[in-house]
C-alpha cells in the first residue's frame, strides 16, 4: 500500500497520477468513473477499482473479476460514437494505444475520447518516444510528427511486441496532440527510457 491511504501502489508515473486523481476525487465524496485501455490495462483496472473507481476496461485479455470493473472487447461497440457504459467519465487512461495510428487519426481518436469525459474530467496518455531506443533505426525519425508512421527496427519490434507501424512522439509532439484534440494540458513528462506521457482536462 502507498502513503495515500487505501490507494494501491502505482507502478509508473502515469499510473501514480491516475491513482492520485482517483484519491482526490474520492476524498471529495465523488463517484469516479474511468475508461482505460492499452499496455498493462488489465492490471491497472484492478488497481483503479481497488482505489474506488468504477472502471470500464476495453480489453480482449482475461481480467480477475471485480465488482467495480466492467469489461468490453478492445474494439468497443461497432459504432465508435455509441455511448459506453459509465459514460461520461471522470478519467480516461490510454497507455500507448494512439501510437498505432498516424498523427491525424490519433488526433481524431483523442478528440473522440475527450468528448466522453465530463467537463473537468481528465485524460491520461502515454506514447512511445522518438527519443527512446525505438527511435534508433526508425525510418521516419527525420520527419515531422504529422508524417511519421512506420515500423521500428525488427529487433526492437520483437522486444516490445510491436507488430505494426507506429508514430513515435517527443514530449512537445504529445503537448501539441493534446492541445489540438481540444484538451487543456496540465502536464507532460518524458521517462528515463524516453517515452512520453501527459495529462489534459476537458474544459
Amino acid at each position: 500500500m502507498s502513503s495515500m491511504g487505501n490507494v494501491p501502489e502505482s507502478t509508473c508515473e502515469l499510473e501514480q497520477w491516475v491513482l492520485a486523481e482517483i484519491g482526490k476525487r474520492r476524498r471529495s465524496g465523488e463517484t469516479v468513473g474511468a475508461l482505460l485501455s492499452g499496455v498493462g490495462a488489465e492490471v491497472q483496472a484492478v488497481r483503479m477499482a481497488e482505489a474506488g473507481a468504477r472502471v470500464l476496461l476495453l480489453s480482449d485479455q482475461p481480467t480477475p473479476p471485480h465488482v467495480n470493473i466492467t469489461q468490453l472487447p478492445l474494439a468497443g461497440p461497432p459504432d465508435p460514437d455509441a455511448p459506453l457504459p459509465l459514460e461520461p467519465f471522470d478519467i480516461i487512461l490510454a497507455q500507448r494505444t494512439l501510437c498505432f495510428l498516424p498523427y491525424a487519426e490519433a488526433r481524431k481518436s483523442l478528440r473522440r475520447l475527450m468528448s466522453r469525459l465530463k467537463i473537468g474530467g481528465k485524460v491520461f496518455i502515454s506514447l512511445y518516444g522518438i527519443h527512446s531506443e525505438l527511435g534508433e533505426q526508425y525510418a521516419d525519425g527525420g520527419k515531422l510528427v504529422n508524417d511519421r508512421f512506420c515500423p521500428v527496427a525488427p529487433t526492437l519490434a520483437k522486444r516490445y511486441g510491436i507488430d505494426a507501424p507506429v508514430c513515435l512522439y517527443s514530449e512537445r509532439n504529445l503537448f501539441s496532440l493534446l492541445m489540438e484534440a481540444g484538451g487543456a494540458v496540465i502536464k507532460t513528462s518524458t521517462s528515463a527510457l524516453g517515452h512520453v506521457r501527459g495529462v489534459a482536462a476537458r474544459v
